[in-house]
């Protein structure tokens, strides 16, 4: 059975990674590495574009309702709002079901899993600060933990790597961008420029958006549920321009730890015996309609994430486009393993796609509830080969009128989603065989989105559509501010 090691980036999107080849400013050499000599993965999305529900679901291979992880945790007590709950312990993890076939499984770095992680040796994580710090490019405990977490990870390495083994390196980088915001808050005044301006990379095509009043109400008013959006809410073109360019100094250093992990696999002369997998849990707006990090909209830059495999059996320099899930790695690693996987996981093996194999998938879907629970306006996304489609329960009528809270995207013509179709005559078809492909990812996954309330107090949706609109506190603010 092959060795398998999965390194995991939190926050990292595809527009930072070379191996995508969708930026000319991306510096990601020991990433691409992985991308040239195996295969990249074109259409990979998450269960949710947020760190607890998508890591608790692609651990066990269920969807955020299935493992009743729905948010990062609450932060009031709102009685309508539903409670985060540990993944259940009868609940199949990955861990498990190759720590019961013989490997040794070993987790270092970020958890953050709500429990799916059951089946690891997880090793305790730590701090490292940094002898010196870039100007420019402040740090936190996110950078801290992953220099930690290396060292463990290396003196694990150098000890001689056991017969058989499942080994996860989990890199908080490039999720200290939210550190980044919160030192350079257009809440406080302009921000500070200690790098040329000559130096920065370019705005995406899709920065600006067309028409907010063409959004669902949780999109248009996203600067109202999130700490990071009020904070980047009037930055100037420049502004974003070094947010862009900190995104990629993060990811840079993210890149750097998975070159030593290539260089300790390759020291111990494992490393063409072994299965790679680099992928992140969710991506980041780095720009892209005027969003800073993630949070309710399921925008490409946010659902689609880097994914690349190398190892054994599979086909250098591929390029998959088949619509895949993050919840296909649990089926995918036991495929690829000769493992049994449990019968009844919602996704679907890549295995037979890393070899050339073809693969077909009418859709893969995502899901919204919170991120700490001051504001809930669930959510439900359906990538099909051609569109993608949103609903949102508020402005819906609880569902009965999904016209209320509905996106389509037509990622063939408009890959930056820049126009929303769903209220267009001509896209009326389109529209009405999503909803239909909605009805049926709700019904084989016994989803109960329409049995969620909405929770959003009318200040939150009381200002100019926009976030440049926006002033005073977001939710979590308000509600963590002293009495």
């Amino acid at each position: 059975m092959p060795n398998i090691v999965v390194i995991v980036s939190d926050h990292l999107a595809t527009r930072a990674v070379g191996a995508y080849e969708e930026s000319a400013w991306a510096d990601t050499p020991h990433m691409d590495r992985i991308g040239a000599r195996g295969a990249v993965f074109e259409n990979m999305y998450t269960s949710c574009p947020l760190s607890a529900p998508a890591r608790a679901s692609f651990w066990t291979g269920r969807f955020p309702h299935q493992t009743g992880v729905l948010s990062n945790g609450l932060k009031g007590d709102d009685p309508r709002v539903v409670a985060n709950r540990s993944v259940p312990e009868d609940m199949p993890t990955l861990g498990a079901r190759f720590s019961a076939a013989g490997y040794q499984t070993i987790h270092f770095g970020k958890t953050h899993d709500s429990g799916a992680l059951r089946g690891f040796e997880v090793v305790p994580p730590g701090e490292r600060p940094s002898e010196k710090v870039p100007v420019g490019y402040p740090e936190n405990s996110d950078t801290w933990k992953d220099t930690w977490a290396m060292n463990r990870f290396c003196e694990w390495a150098d000890k001689g790597l056991p017969e058989q083994f499942l080994c996860v390196v989990d890199l908080q980088n490039p999720h200290n961008i939210c550190g980044w915001i919160g030192e350079h808050s257009s809440l406080d005044g302009p921000v500070d420029h200690p790098i040329r301006p000559s130096e920065l990379p370019e705005l995406p095509a899709n920065h600006r958006v067309p028409d907010w009043q063409n959004l669902p109400l949780p999109v248009r008013y996203i600067c109202c549920s999130h700490n990071r959006a009020a904070q980047t809410a009037r930055y100037t073109d420049e502004d974003w321009r070094y947010y862009i360019d900190a995104f990629r100094h993060y990811s840079k250093m993210a890149d750097d730890h998975v070159g030593t992990v290539l260089q300790k696999l390759e020291e111990q002369g494992v490393l063409d015996d072994t299965l790679v997998v680099m992928m992140a849990d969710h991506g980041d707006g780095m720009g892209s309609h005027q969003m800073a990090t993630k949070h309710v909209s399921f925008y490409e830059e946010m659902a689609r994430v880097p994914f690349m495999v190398m190892g054994p059996g599979v086909r250098a320099g591929a390029r998959v486009d088949t619509l895949t899930s993050l919840l296909d790695l649990f089926p995918g690693l036991c495929d690829y393993a000769g493992i049994g996987a449990p019968e009844d996981l919602p996704g679907v093996s890549f295995a037979p796609l890393l070899s050339g194999g073809a693969g077909e998938r009418a859709y893969v879907a995502s899901q919204w509830y919170s991120e700490w629970g001051c504001t809930v306006s669930p959510g439900r996304m359906i990538r099909s080969a051609r569109y993608k489609y949103t609903s949102y329960l508020e402005g819906s009528a609880g569902g009965r009128d999904p016209s209320g809270g509905e996106e389509l995207y037509d990622l063939q013509e408009d890959r930056g989603e820049m126009v929303n179709l769903a209220s267009d005559p001509t896209h009326r078809a389109a529209l009405l065989a999503h909803r239909a492909l909605l009805q049926d990812h709700l019904r084989k996954e016994d989803d109960p989105f329409y049995s969620y309330d909405v929770v959003v107090d009318e200040r939150w949706r009381s200002h100019e559509a926009g976030y440049t609109h926006h002033r005073g506190p977001t939710a979590v603010m308000a509600l963590n501010a002293p009495s």
